[in-house]
């Protein structure tokens, strides 16, 4: 492989190890390996797609299945999935946008994958067949799983910090309180009575908090709300926004983006609430992010037909 080099152990026998990376011959093909007996024998293949491999992740309950994500042409979305440890590969990347830089697996757990663009983060429910965007926006690098919860997850994006979310996905709210640089690489996660969570950040170290574990007393993360308030959620023509008042300053704005990151619309915001028309979006998810000095919130809005 000319670069890359992302790994992955199977989490059901240790034996099994996967590799993938860029392989660069006139132009960027996928490059593969495996090792079936820890690390002692390797074989190797390209997947000649025009594609760069820059993530992998063996499937929850079947370690001959494998998923490797990165992007075609530069800028479009690339998941492969493979059923036979490598031996053959299938395109699926219905619902994704962006390129794929980071995929979560969790051990145990069928059929369930996380996977991170520079959109934002996406999951799918059906083993990568089809994709779901979810309320955290992108670039996204690092995910990691309460280990007792397949849906309390941690991301780490790069220029938005971290966000923690109870429903995988569906709401987040923001973890960024005394996260001095919110470019955020990479994250760890320690189990315990608390979780303790570690952030690499690009030039700024590393950071760590501390949270209670699923099933642990009351998380201060599903404890908190939204700034941000929809009603009706989903909506049809017209919708009401509503703002947590102590937030506002005098530069907040609300940015309104599809399902692939696209802004449509940006509205400044000087009263607790607005009236949203909703006639001229198509229907699908959008994301509303609310600006106010340095913090951000993201709310998801689905519009109707």
């Amino acid at each position: 492989m000319n670069d890359g080099g992302f790994m992955a152990m199977s989490p059901l026998n240790s034996d099994i190890i996967f590799c993938t990376g860029n392989v660069y011959n006139s132009a960027y093909f996928v490059g593969v390996s495996h090792s079936s007996d820890g690390g002692g024998t390797w074989e190797h293949d390209t997947i000649d797609l025009g594609s760069r491999g820059w993530a992998v992740a063996f499937d929850g309950v079947d370690s001959n299945r494998v998923y490797v994500g990165g992007d075609s042409a530069y800028s479009h979305p690339c998941l492969l999935i493979s059923t036979d440890l490598g031996t053959t590969w299938t395109m699926s990347r219905e619902g994704l946008s962006g390129p794929v830089n980071v995929l979560l697996t969790v051990p145990g757990v069928a059929n369930l994958v996380y996977a991170g663009t520079n959109v934002g983060l996406f999951v799918s429910t059906d083993a990568g067949a089809t994709w779901e965007v979810t309320s955290v926006p992108g670039p996204v690098r690092a995910i990691v799983c309460d280990p007792a919860d397949e849906n309390s997850i941690y991301v780490g994006t790069s220029g938005n910090g971290v966000y923690a979310s109870t429903d995988a996905g569906v709401n987040c709210w923001e973890m960024n309180d005394g996260l001095a640089c919110n470019k955020v690489l990479s994250l760890a996660l320690r189990p315990g009575v608390e979780h303790t969570i570690y952030a690499g950040t690009e030039g700024g170290s590393v950071f760590k908090t501390t949270v209670a574990a699923a099933g642990v007393g009351a998380s201060p993360i599903a404890e908190r709300r939204s700034p941000i308030s929809i009603s009706p959620n989903p909506c049809r023509g017209l919708a009401t926004i509503s703002f947590s008042s102590s937030l506002l300053s005098p530069h907040s704005s609300l940015s309104i983006y599809d399902a692939a990151g696209r802004q449509v619309r940006s509205i400044e915001v000087h009263t607790p609430s607005l009236s949203l028309g909703t006639a001229d979006l198509a229907p699908g998810a959008y994301f509303l992010r609310l600006e106010c000095g340095r913090q951000t919130h993201t709310e998801r809005l689905t519009v109707l037909e």
